[in-house]
């Protein structure tokens, strides 16, 4: 699957996508915050929780680019 082809799916079947087909790569946690990656075949998807109510609150699709840093530098620590 392509990224494109991803965005073009509702929210219901890319969550279904990401919970089914993806791989956790990593999680962060900052203060209330929570930051999860996962790889979806050619492109990587971070879910946004909140910690109260652990709900997803925002999703973002990406090849490449300066969204993976955080997840690098965490691997570092």
């Amino acid at each position: 699957m392509t990224l494109e082809a991803f965005n073009s799916l509702s929210d219901f079947d890319q969550y279904d996508i990401i919970y089914n087909e993806g791989t956790f790569i990593d999680a962060i946690i900052e203060g209330s915050d929570r930051y999860v990656l996962y790889a979806v075949d050619t492109f990587f998807v971070e879910l946004y929780y909140k910690s109260l109510p652990n709900k997803v609150v925002g999703k973002r699709a990406f090849v490449e680019g300066k969204l993976l840093d955080k997840y690098t530098v965490n691997q570092l620590k």
